[in-house]
């Protein structure tokens, strides 16, 4: 949980609205069609490596914290299914060398991983909105703060396919999800996170093991909240 710096998650989200397809579309074009022109049958390894580094690069400039601070950028093991070794410019059998064609592969890649935050932000303010707050209430928060985890953790499996280090951005999830409902989990809860929720790559949480992981850790949260209340 490295980013857990609060106000973090309002970072990323506030930068989802700002992104502009069409402006990084026209970048995109700008830099790749003199380099690919029409007729072009492949290109060496050199001229591939080159414009694939600019345009990370270019990328990394352009967009917004939802990109940079997520460790969402194109080509990432879990997230959009876009590699550079064999989308750019590299398709097989046959590449596609049609600049229009890689671009909107890119494009695609990008709005998969918004997506996933855009449902993120949307589960996230639900859960800020209707968790129980009054002393009274703390069964029904452990619930309700159980049921975030698992839908966070869900949410997350879904949208990487559980690929290759999905469980780094479970955790990022995770940690956003306290920043989001303004909640700093204290050390006996932290220690429990990670180690129920230790993930291996290529796997699901089966669904009750999870439920049972998330209800521990909400209830050592709720816990260590009457604690700091009562003294």
């Amino acid at each position: 949980m490295s980013r857990s710096a609060l106000g973090h998650w309002l970072l990323i989200r506030d930068s989802l609205d700002a992104y502009d397809p069409e402006k990084l579309i026209r970048m995109l074009r700008e830099y790749l069609t003199p380099r690919v022109p029409p007729g072009t049958r492949k290109l060496t390894d050199e001229q591939h490596d080159t414009m694939a580094k600019h345009i990370q690069r270019m990328l990394g400039q352009n967009l917004g914290p939802w990109y940079t601070e997520t460790g969402l950028y194109l080509g990432n093991e879990s997230f959009g299914g876009y590699c550079w070794c064999h989308r750019f410019f590299r398709q097989k059998p046959t590449p596609d060398m049609s600049v229009e064609y890689n671009i909107q592969l890119m494009i695609d890649a990008l709005e998969r991983s918004r997506e996933w935050l855009f449902k993120l932000d949307v589960h996230f303010q639900a859960l800020k909105r209707d968790l129980p707050r009054a002393p009274e209430d703390q069964d029904i928060r452990m619930l309700a703060l159980a049921d975030g985890i698992v839908t966070t953790m869900n949410l997350t499996a879904d949208a990487t396919g559980c690929e290759e280090a999905w469980y780094t951005f479970a955790h990022e999830a995770l940690a956003w999800m306290f920043d989001a409902i303004e909640l700093r989990p204290g050390y006996p809860a932290g220690k429990l996170m990670r180690k129920l929720f230790a993930f291996e790559s290529w796997h699901s949480p089966p669904e009750s093991e999870l439920r049972d992981s998330a209800e521990k850790v909400a209830a050592a949260i709720v816990a260590d909240e009457g604690h700091r209340h009562t003294h």
